[in-house]
């Protein structure tokens, strides 16, 4: 194992991601240890199980290199390693940042009584798992002495899929920094207003549905720019029909919080399977950006419907649509909107407002006098 950090006298709490990949878990994971640690009280740092592009700073590792395929497999020999960092390190509390970094703790923590803490990062039930999988899921989730389920649907299916009593989960959202995801300085110009996507170019994130809408909105003779942000399987066939609807592909981006301060509305069209409370709709919030975006878990919870953006059934294309367009042609409304979704995700998904919660949630599974500073 390698790391940046050596155990001492202060009490460790662990939070453990499965590469340092620049996806959202591992990101908030590493903001969130940062706004936790209390100096002279206690200490959060980030373990990486598999190493990976180096694109969320990490303080220890176990130096596996099986980290470009996480969700896939099972890597046994991360298992003996995990459990002989665990105990060099001797934190007083792991946090699983998802269902990744359980799947390895639960094994490596069997014969030790160290509370655990699970961040259930999307949804399981609609994803169509078979029975031996959800099986598999409540046995390890028996380990676990706190959820933190990062929306209203997760939690309710912790407790009715997975057999999580109710106390022991809290819901806790996905949190972004608003000094790193905020407007442009001095305002957004009256030119052309740029309509973004930010997501994997997957068959969830819908992608292509970003494409449809962009072309019939230009069919209608709206005038925008359109931004498509982001990489993977579905490239290759989206980069024809992008053309013709006149989007830039931007492929994936380490300056996501520029562009969307760049930004003036963005789409999200994802369809239900998987997504628990979409961390880049607090990150559009942030920038200020409306939203228009289907209504799949955690939406609903991110943006007022009406006055933050507009929520649209996952296949109504035309209310999609015609509530892009509003945006777009409307200057007003969209700033009125775009203030407004600035206010509601600074107060309530703001990493200090999320940090908050975690502190209530982890002190009872802490020893006394490690719990929330004075």
């Amino acid at each position: 194992m390698t790391d940046q950090w050596e155990p001492g006298d202060e009490p460790l709490v662990l939070h453990v991601i499965p590469t340092p990949l620049a996806r959202g878990a591992q990101r908030e994971a590493r903001a969130l240890a940062d706004e936790l640690d209390a100096p002279g009280r206690r200490a959060h740092r980030v373990l990486c199980l598999f190493d990976g592009p180096a694109e969320v700073e990490v303080d220890l590792t176990l130096g596996l290199a099986d980290g470009d395929r996480p969700g896939t497999g099972y890597n046994w020999r991360a298992v003996p390693r995990l459990r002989r960092a665990l105990d060099r390190l001797d934190p007083v509390c792991v946090v699983a940042h998802g269902g990744e970094p359980l799947k390895y703790l639960v094994p490596a923590l069997l014969g030790h009584r160290r509370p655990l803490a699970y961040y259930a990062i999307g949804t399981y039930g609609a994803s169509g798992g078979r029975r031996a999988q959800v099986a598999l899921w409540r046995q390890l989730l028996t380990r676990v002495d706190a959820v933190a389920a990062e929306g209203d649907e997760v939690a309710e299916e912790c407790t009715t899929l997975l057999g999580v009593p109710a106390a022991r989960v809290t819901m806790t959202p996905n949190g972004r920094d608003p000094a790193v995801f905020h407007p442009r300085s001095g305002g957004r110009p009256d030119d052309l207003p740029v309509v973004v996507f930010v997501g994997a170019l997957t068959e969830g994130k819908r992608p292509d549905r970003f494409v449809e809408a962009v072309a019939a909105l230009r069919s209608r003779g709206s005038r925008f720019r359109a931004v498509l942000i982001g990489d993977g399987a579905l490239r290759a066939e989206l980069e024809g029909p992008a053309l013709d609807a006149g989007i830039e592909l931007l492929g994936s981006r380490s300056d996501v919080a520029e562009l969307l301060g760049r930004a003036d509305v963005m789409v999200f069209p994802s369809r239900p399977r998987g997504e628990g409370m979409p961390g880049v709709l607090i990150e559009g919030g942030l920038s200020a950006l409306p939203i228009v975006a289907t209504d799949v878990p955690g939406v609903r919870t991110v943006i007022e419907d009406g006055t933050t953006g507009f929520v649209v059934d996952p296949e109504d294309l035309d209310g999609m649509v015609a509530g892009l367009a509003r945006l777009v042609d409307d200057v007003g409304l969209r700033r009125t909107m775009g203030d407004a979704a600035r206010a509601r995700c600074t107060e309530r998904f703001s990493i200090a407002a999320v940090g908050a919660l975690w502190l209530r949630l982890l002190t009872p599974l802490l020893p006394p006098g490690t719990g929330a500073p004075d």
